[in-house]
Formats: C-alpha cells, sequence, structure tokens
C-alpha cells in the first residue's frame, strides 16, 4: 500500500463526499470529471479501502469513507490554520524588520566623544533594528535630507539648512605634535609657536568635505594671523597621528582624540579659544517614536559632561 496522500486528494474526496456527485464535484472544484475520478482512486489506492459505493445513478460513503470523513475536516482545517500561522509570523517578521531607526555619527571625532545612545535605545525598543553608520558630517547632512538616515550626530557649524539640532557636546581643540619636538614641552601651545621658525606643517582637512567648519576656522585663522604651511589630512585619524609620529607635521584635534594613545605623539593644550561641538540633526517632519527618547539620551549626555 503506497501511503503517499496529498491535501488536494483530501480536498476532491471531501467535496465529492458533499455532494454525492462526480460531475457536481468537479463543478465545484473546477475541474474536469476524469482528474476528480482519478484522484479518487489514487486516494482509495493509498487507503487500501474504498471510500465510496458507485451506482449508476449515484454515489454514496461506505462506512469507511464516512468514517475518514470526519478526519479530513479536521485535517484540512488545520492545514488551514497552519498555513495562517506561517502567514502571520511572515507578516510580523516583515513589519519588525521594516521598523528600522539608522543614526549617524561624524567620524571626526573619537567614537568615545558621541553620546552612549545606542543600547538604552535598543533595550527600550527591543522590536526595532537600530544602526549605526559613521561618516563625515556633510555626508550624514546629506543623507538625512534625502531620507537614508533618521538622526545624527554632527560636528557644529556644519551646514544643515532644513534640519532641526541639538548641541549634544563641545571641546576645545587641542595640538598633536610629535613627541621629539620642541613644542612638546610645553604645557600649552599658543597658534603663533606652530607657525615659528621652524615649525612642522598643519595637516589639515580639505574645505569640500565640511565647508561650513573650514570657512569658521579660517577666519579665526585669519583673525589671529595663523598662516601655517598644509597638508592634506588623511581620513583616518591613526594614519594621521603615525605620520605625525614619523615628524611629517602636526594636526589639531578635539580633545578626545588623546585617547587615542600613539608612540611617538603628544597631545597638548591649545592656547586659543577654538572649539569643535557635536550636535544631534534630524528632519523636522520625523515622527519616529525613538527621537524624543534618543534627545532625551543625547541631552542628558551633554548635561553630565558641563563642568
Amino acid at each position: 500500500m503506497n501511503h503517499s496522500i496529498d491535501l488536494r486528494q483530501l480536498r476532491y474526496f471531501m467535496a465529492l463526499s458533499e455532494a454525492l456527485h462526480f460531475g457536481r464535484a468537479a463543478q465545484q472544484l473546477h475541474i474536469s470529471q476524469p482528474p476528480l475520478s482519478r484522484q479518487i482512486r489514487l486516494l482509495e489506492d493509498a487507503l487500501g479501502v474504498e471510500l465510496f459505493h458507485r451506482g449508476k445513478a449515484a454515489i454514496s460513503l461506505t462506512e469507511a469513507g464516512a468514517a475518514f470523513l470526519p478526519e479530513v475536516r479536521r485535517t484540512l482545517a488545520q492545514a488551514e490554520k497552519a498555513v495562517a500561522a506561517a502567514k502571520a509570523a511572515q507578516a510580523a517578521t516583515s513589519a519588525t524588520s521594516s521598523r528600522r531607526f539608522v543614526l549617524g555619527y561624524t567620524t571626526v571625532f573619537d567614537r568615545s566623544a558621541i553620546p552612549d545612545v545606542l543600547e538604552p535605545l535598543r533595550q527600550r525598543f527591543p522590536g526595532w533594528r537600530i544602526d549605526m553608520r559613521g561618516k563625515h558630517s556633510i555626508s550624514l547632512v546629506r543623507d538625512l535630507r534625502n531620507g537614508a538616515m533618521d538622526a545624527a550626530f554632527i560636528g557644529l557649524h556644519t551646514e544643515a539648512p532644513g534640519l532641526a539640532l541639538q548641541t549634544v557636546r563641545e571641546e576645545p581643540l587641542v595640538v598633536a605634535l610629535p613627541s621629539g619636538h620642541v613644542l612638546a614641552r610645553r604645557r600649552q601651545i599658543a597658534l603663533e609657536a606652530l607657525a615659528g621658525a621652524g615649525a612642522l606643517p598643519l595637516f589639515w582637512f580639505e574645505r569640500r568635505l565640511n565647508p561650513g567648519f573650514y570657512d569658521h576656522c579660517q577666519a579665526y585663522f585669519e583673525r589671529v594671523g595663523f598662516m601655517p604651511e598644509r597638508l592634506p589630512e588623511p581620513a583616518d585619524h591613526h594614519i594621521t597621528l603615525g605620520l605625525i609620529a614619523e615628524g611629517r607635521g602636526v594636526a589639531l584635534m578635539p580633545a578626545s582624540m588623546r585617547k587615542l594613545r600613539r608612540q611617538g605623539v603628544v597631545f597638548r593644550p591649545l592656547g586659543a579659544t577654538l572649539t569643535m561641538g557635536i550636535a544631534l540633526a534630524w528632519r523636522a517632519d520625523c515622527a519616529l517614536p525613538l527621537l524624543k527618547p534618543l534627545l532625551a539620551l543625547a541631552r542628558k549626555s551633554f548635561e553630565s559632561e558641563r563642568p
């Protein structure tokens, strides 16, 4: 006996047991009569029993068929429940996966300078997928405006028209210079000293990377007469520190960069009121439920940083 039975055969059997007529059952199933007759015969062969008495004018269920019918109803009902459960689970998964929040952060600062909001947000919103992406501030602003990102920690003085901003951190710039440099003995270094006799070039970023902050610093440099020789700043801070350790130049960095300890490099406070800040930026029309808690976490972090 072949026990291979599929749900289609069970559906055919139930339709025929209710209609008790091959023609009417085939019509209800939207098939022709021969396939129906063939599948019923295959079902009977698989079970090893006759399910119907076949007469010239009508058919009827055998005892085996009558006993088989309620179990078939339960089996088909359970199959429908299984299909519905699978579809519901898929819909829930799709809905959850679509609940995604993308948070950006500026790579100009050390990651430790970015408020620690990721884990608190994940704990509060376990059904959301929260991704963090590091980029230059100008790229973060572009992603926010075109909808590829929901919020971002950007550098202050970045041009961000149409975005809402909340300052979350402000820290002074420090000088990174070779440990063997004559100025490394000083506890604080003035900008004028960096441009004095025997001065090393300054690693500095290109204006296209952040026109707003570039122009802000340039205006300050011109005001105090700081006009050093400049070298293109590498995109990776570790590379920049490696070049400084080799005596190739100096750099102005946020104070949090002092955590990137590198042999041959020392950091000294800058004798100037030049700072870098971080602001949380978002689209004013953002209605995602994560935004308000994110703002509160960022504000709390900023308040704890204040002296």
